[in-house]
Protein backbone atom coordinates (compact mmCIF):
# COMPACT_ATOMS: atom_id res chain seq x y z
CA UNK A 1 0.00 0.00 0.00
CA UNK A 2 2.15 2.69 0.80
CA UNK A 3 3.89 2.17 -2.71
CA UNK A 4 0.89 2.09 -4.12
CA UNK A 5 0.48 5.68 -2.76
CA UNK A 6 4.14 7.10 -3.35
CA UNK A 7 3.10 6.21 -7.09
CA UNK A 8 -0.41 7.57 -7.02
CA UNK A 9 0.81 10.80 -5.48
CA UNK A 10 4.08 11.22 -8.27
CA UNK A 11 1.78 11.13 -11.04
CA UNK A 12 -0.38 13.83 -8.92
CA UNK A 13 2.89 15.66 -9.50
CA UNK A 14 3.15 15.37 -12.57
CA UNK A 15 -0.74 16.95 -13.22
CA UNK A 16 -2.34 16.80 -16.99
CA UNK A 17 -3.23 13.52 -18.11
CA UNK A 18 -0.63 11.29 -15.56
CA UNK A 19 -3.49 12.05 -13.05
CA UNK A 20 -5.77 10.46 -12.30
CA UNK A 21 -4.02 7.23 -14.02
CA UNK A 22 -6.09 4.12 -15.43
CA UNK A 23 -5.72 1.11 -12.88
CA UNK A 24 -3.72 -0.30 -15.77
CA UNK A 25 -1.76 2.28 -15.98
CA UNK A 26 -0.91 2.55 -12.10
CA UNK A 27 -0.24 -1.64 -12.28
CA UNK A 28 2.76 -1.04 -15.00
CA UNK A 29 4.39 2.02 -13.15
CA UNK A 30 4.61 -0.49 -9.57
CA UNK A 31 5.76 -3.12 -12.05
CA UNK A 32 2.64 -5.61 -11.00
CA UNK A 33 -0.50 -7.24 -12.84
CA UNK A 34 -3.68 -4.98 -12.13
CA UNK A 35 -5.02 -7.62 -10.04
CA UNK A 36 -2.46 -7.12 -7.33
CA UNK A 37 -2.53 -3.49 -7.87
CA UNK A 38 -6.62 -3.84 -7.57
CA UNK A 39 -5.95 -6.21 -3.90
CA UNK A 40 -3.48 -3.11 -2.76
CA UNK A 41 -6.14 -0.66 -3.11
CA UNK A 42 -8.46 -2.46 -1.12
CA UNK A 43 -5.97 -1.50 1.46
CA UNK A 44 -6.22 1.89 1.10
CA UNK A 45 -9.98 2.96 0.14
CA UNK A 46 -9.52 5.74 3.51
CA UNK A 47 -7.14 7.25 0.40
CA UNK A 48 -7.42 6.43 -2.81
CA UNK A 49 -11.12 5.46 -4.44
CA UNK A 50 -11.69 3.44 -8.12
CA UNK A 51 -14.01 5.52 -10.27
CA UNK A 52 -15.92 2.57 -11.18
CA UNK A 53 -17.82 0.13 -8.84
CA UNK A 54 -17.72 -3.43 -8.76
CA UNK A 55 -20.56 -4.92 -10.68
CA UNK A 56 -21.82 -8.29 -9.03
CA UNK A 57 -18.70 -10.08 -8.87
CA UNK A 58 -16.92 -8.57 -11.95
CA UNK A 59 -14.33 -6.37 -11.76
CA UNK A 60 -14.07 -3.24 -12.74
CA UNK A 61 -11.92 -3.31 -16.30
CA UNK A 62 -8.38 -1.72 -15.66
CA UNK A 63 -7.90 0.08 -18.79
CA UNK A 64 -11.30 2.48 -17.90
CA UNK A 65 -10.94 2.61 -14.61
CA UNK A 66 -9.51 5.45 -12.66
CA UNK A 67 -7.53 5.73 -9.68
CA UNK A 68 -7.37 8.99 -7.41
CA UNK A 69 -7.10 10.10 -4.29
CA UNK A 70 -10.43 10.90 -2.03
CA UNK A 71 -9.84 14.13 -1.77
CA UNK A 72 -9.78 15.11 -5.71
CA UNK A 73 -13.03 13.44 -6.48
CA UNK A 74 -15.01 16.72 -6.87
CA UNK A 75 -11.92 18.27 -9.04
CA UNK A 76 -11.44 14.91 -11.26
CA UNK A 77 -15.50 15.09 -11.57
CA UNK A 78 -14.36 18.08 -13.38
CA UNK A 79 -11.55 17.19 -15.44
CA UNK A 80 -11.49 16.42 -19.31
CA UNK A 81 -9.08 13.40 -18.05
CA UNK A 82 -11.96 11.42 -16.72
CA UNK A 83 -14.70 12.65 -19.26
CA UNK A 84 -11.93 11.52 -22.23
CA UNK A 85 -11.72 8.00 -20.84
CA UNK A 86 -15.81 7.63 -20.09
CA UNK A 87 -16.56 8.55 -23.40
CA UNK A 88 -14.06 6.47 -24.89
CA UNK A 89 -15.11 2.95 -22.92
CA UNK A 90 -18.79 3.90 -23.32
CA UNK A 91 -18.96 4.61 -27.52
CA UNK A 92 -18.74 2.06 -30.34
CA UNK A 93 -17.60 1.67 -33.93
CA UNK A 94 -21.47 1.82 -34.96
CA UNK A 95 -22.37 4.68 -32.54
CA UNK A 96 -19.66 7.19 -31.76
CA UNK A 97 -21.50 9.59 -30.04
CA UNK A 98 -23.27 8.62 -26.48
CA UNK A 99 -26.03 10.29 -24.32
CA UNK A 100 -24.62 12.40 -21.66
CA UNK A 101 -26.68 10.47 -18.88
CA UNK A 102 -25.40 7.11 -19.92
CA UNK A 103 -21.79 8.31 -19.32
CA UNK A 104 -21.78 8.20 -15.90
CA UNK A 105 -23.31 4.56 -15.58
CA UNK A 106 -21.15 2.63 -13.41
CA UNK A 107 -18.99 5.10 -11.41
CA UNK A 108 -18.93 5.51 -8.03
CA UNK A 109 -21.93 7.46 -6.95
CA UNK A 110 -20.53 10.33 -5.61
CA UNK A 111 -18.11 10.63 -8.71
CA UNK A 112 -21.12 9.58 -10.96
CA UNK A 113 -23.42 13.04 -9.38
CA UNK A 114 -20.44 15.55 -9.72
CA UNK A 115 -19.65 14.50 -13.00
CA UNK A 116 -23.09 14.78 -14.29
CA UNK A 117 -23.70 17.85 -12.54
CA UNK A 118 -20.48 19.15 -14.14
CA UNK A 119 -20.57 18.25 -17.12
CA UNK A 120 -24.00 19.51 -17.60
CA UNK A 121 -22.72 22.52 -16.81
CA UNK A 122 -20.03 22.51 -19.28
CA UNK A 123 -22.40 21.86 -21.95
CA UNK A 124 -24.52 24.39 -21.32
CA UNK A 125 -21.34 26.94 -21.39
CA UNK A 126 -19.41 25.60 -24.14
CA UNK A 127 -16.39 24.82 -22.66
CA UNK A 128 -15.48 21.01 -23.73
CA UNK A 129 -12.65 19.63 -24.57
CA UNK A 130 -11.28 20.69 -27.39
CA UNK A 131 -11.36 17.06 -29.00
CA UNK A 132 -15.08 16.52 -27.73
CA UNK A 133 -18.16 17.96 -29.56
CA UNK A 134 -22.13 17.50 -28.28
CA UNK A 135 -25.04 17.57 -30.39
CA UNK A 136 -27.47 19.45 -28.03
CA UNK A 137 -31.45 18.36 -27.36
CA UNK A 138 -33.31 16.58 -24.59
CA UNK A 139 -30.83 14.16 -24.53
CA UNK A 140 -27.05 15.56 -25.75
CA UNK A 141 -24.94 13.50 -27.18
CA UNK A 142 -21.40 13.70 -26.75
CA UNK A 143 -18.55 12.66 -29.34
CA UNK A 144 -15.22 12.78 -30.43
CA UNK A 145 -14.60 15.78 -32.97
CA UNK A 146 -11.92 12.61 -34.56
CA UNK A 147 -15.25 10.33 -35.15
CA UNK A 148 -17.14 13.12 -37.12
CA UNK A 149 -17.38 13.00 -40.72
CA UNK A 150 -16.05 15.62 -42.51
CA UNK A 151 -17.38 16.73 -46.16
CA UNK A 152 -16.09 14.95 -49.28
CA UNK A 153 -12.88 16.82 -51.22
CA UNK A 154 -14.40 19.73 -53.12
CA UNK A 155 -17.46 19.83 -51.49
CA UNK A 156 -18.67 23.63 -51.14
CA UNK A 157 -17.82 25.67 -48.11
CA UNK A 158 -20.23 26.11 -45.74
CA UNK A 159 -21.24 30.04 -45.93
CA UNK A 160 -19.92 32.33 -43.33
CA UNK A 161 -21.51 33.42 -40.79
CA UNK A 162 -21.08 37.55 -39.85
CA UNK A 163 -20.50 38.36 -36.32
CA UNK A 164 -21.05 41.28 -34.26
CA UNK A 165 -18.14 43.11 -34.93
CA UNK A 166 -18.47 42.70 -38.63
CA UNK A 167 -15.78 39.92 -39.13
CA UNK A 168 -16.31 37.06 -40.87
CA UNK A 169 -16.39 33.60 -39.60
CA UNK A 170 -16.32 30.35 -40.79
CA UNK A 171 -19.63 28.19 -39.95
CA UNK A 172 -18.01 25.51 -38.69
CA UNK A 173 -16.85 25.72 -35.23
CA UNK A 174 -14.06 23.47 -33.11
CA UNK A 175 -14.06 21.89 -30.09
CA UNK A 176 -13.83 25.12 -28.54
CA UNK A 177 -16.64 26.83 -30.35
CA UNK A 178 -14.70 29.09 -31.91
CA UNK A 179 -14.17 29.26 -35.62
CA UNK A 180 -10.90 27.43 -37.14
CA UNK A 181 -8.68 30.03 -38.56
CA UNK A 182 -5.56 29.62 -40.52
CA UNK A 183 -2.28 31.08 -39.08
CA UNK A 184 1.22 28.97 -38.10
CA UNK A 185 0.95 25.21 -38.42
CA UNK A 186 -2.29 25.40 -40.37
CA UNK A 187 -3.24 23.50 -43.25
CA UNK A 188 -6.11 24.01 -45.89
CA UNK A 189 -8.67 21.64 -45.79
CA UNK A 190 -9.58 19.55 -49.20
CA UNK A 191 -11.43 21.64 -52.09
CA UNK A 192 -11.91 25.04 -53.07
CA UNK A 193 -12.73 27.28 -50.00
CA UNK A 194 -12.93 24.94 -47.20
CA UNK A 195 -12.03 26.62 -44.09
CA UNK A 196 -8.10 25.67 -42.76
CA UNK A 197 -7.75 23.34 -40.07
CA UNK A 198 -5.16 24.47 -37.69
CA UNK A 199 -1.92 21.94 -36.23
CA UNK A 200 -3.45 22.25 -32.88
CA UNK A 201 -6.90 20.81 -33.95
CA UNK A 202 -4.68 18.16 -36.44
CA UNK A 203 -2.84 17.61 -33.39
CA UNK A 204 -5.33 16.72 -31.26
CA UNK A 205 -7.31 14.42 -33.81
CA UNK A 206 -4.02 12.68 -34.53
CA UNK A 207 -3.23 12.19 -30.78
CA UNK A 208 -6.87 10.82 -29.86
CA UNK A 209 -7.02 8.55 -32.74
CA UNK A 210 -3.18 6.63 -31.70
CA UNK A 211 -4.07 7.04 -28.58
CA UNK A 212 -7.42 5.19 -28.61
CA UNK A 213 -5.50 2.67 -31.11
CA UNK A 214 -2.28 1.72 -28.27
CA UNK A 215 -4.96 1.44 -25.49
CA UNK A 216 -5.62 4.83 -24.20
CA UNK A 217 -2.17 4.80 -22.04
CA UNK A 218 -1.98 8.55 -22.81
CA UNK A 219 1.66 7.66 -24.33
CA UNK A 220 2.16 8.40 -28.07
CA UNK A 221 5.49 8.41 -29.84
CA UNK A 222 6.76 11.29 -31.24
CA UNK A 223 7.57 9.39 -34.50
CA UNK A 224 3.62 8.18 -34.96
CA UNK A 225 2.88 11.69 -34.44
CA UNK A 226 5.01 13.33 -37.08
CA UNK A 227 3.58 10.33 -39.22
CA UNK A 228 0.34 11.19 -39.11
CA UNK A 229 1.06 14.13 -39.94
CA UNK A 230 3.57 13.99 -42.75
CA UNK A 231 2.89 17.43 -44.53
CA UNK A 232 4.23 19.33 -41.79
CA UNK A 233 7.84 20.30 -41.83
CA UNK A 234 9.99 19.03 -38.71
CA UNK A 235 10.57 22.47 -37.91
CA UNK A 236 7.30 24.02 -37.70
CA UNK A 237 6.16 20.47 -35.99
CA UNK A 238 8.18 20.88 -32.85
CA UNK A 239 7.47 24.90 -32.82
CA UNK A 240 4.24 24.43 -32.57
CA UNK A 241 3.96 21.15 -30.47
CA UNK A 242 5.93 24.00 -28.20
CA UNK A 243 3.55 26.06 -28.08
CA UNK A 244 1.23 23.33 -27.00
CA UNK A 245 3.06 22.17 -23.86
CA UNK A 246 4.10 26.31 -23.22
CA UNK A 247 0.05 25.99 -23.34
CA UNK A 248 -0.03 23.32 -20.88
CA UNK A 249 -1.92 20.77 -23.45
CA UNK A 250 0.88 18.46 -24.15
CA UNK A 251 3.76 17.15 -22.36
CA UNK A 252 7.19 15.29 -23.26
CA UNK A 253 8.34 12.31 -21.48
CA UNK A 254 11.52 10.52 -21.78
CA UNK A 255 11.54 6.12 -22.40
CA UNK A 256 12.31 4.54 -19.42
CA UNK A 257 13.34 1.61 -21.31
CA UNK A 258 11.08 -0.86 -19.01
CA UNK A 259 8.07 -1.49 -21.29
CA UNK A 260 9.30 -0.76 -24.86
CA UNK A 261 12.47 -0.96 -26.64
CA UNK A 262 13.10 2.06 -28.64
CA UNK A 263 13.65 1.82 -32.77
CA UNK A 264 16.25 4.16 -34.33
CA UNK A 265 13.34 5.44 -36.15
CA UNK A 266 11.49 6.56 -33.02
CA UNK A 267 14.77 7.92 -31.49
CA UNK A 268 15.40 10.22 -34.64
CA UNK A 269 11.86 11.37 -34.02
CA UNK A 270 12.53 12.49 -30.56
CA UNK A 271 13.41 16.03 -29.09
CA UNK A 272 16.88 16.68 -27.32
CA UNK A 273 16.16 18.41 -23.91
CA UNK A 274 18.63 19.44 -21.32
CA UNK A 275 20.25 15.65 -21.90
CA UNK A 276 17.19 14.09 -22.12
CA UNK A 277 15.62 12.70 -25.35
CA UNK A 278 11.95 13.36 -25.27
CA UNK A 279 10.17 10.53 -27.10
CA UNK A 280 6.56 9.93 -25.80
CA UNK A 281 3.97 12.72 -26.05
CA UNK A 282 0.85 12.67 -23.15
CA UNK A 283 -2.13 15.18 -22.56
CA UNK A 284 -2.21 17.59 -19.95
CA UNK A 285 -6.03 18.24 -18.74
CA UNK A 286 -4.65 21.76 -16.97
CA UNK A 287 -4.15 24.41 -18.81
Amino acid sequence: MPKLLGVLESQKQLGGASYPPTLERLAELMGEKPTKTLKALEEATARALLSREAVSRKKPAPDTTLVLFAEDLEAVAQSDRLLEVLLQSARKPDAPAVELAKLSEGLLPALGRAFTKALEQRVAERTLPRTIGALLGKKPLLFFLADAVLPAAGAPARPAAIAADGAARRAAPDGAGNAISSGPGTSAASGPGAPAISFADRFDAAFSSLDRASGRLNYVTLHALRAALPDIPRDTFDAELGALRRQRRYSLDPSDGRHHQMAEAERDAGIMEAGNLLVYVARRDDA
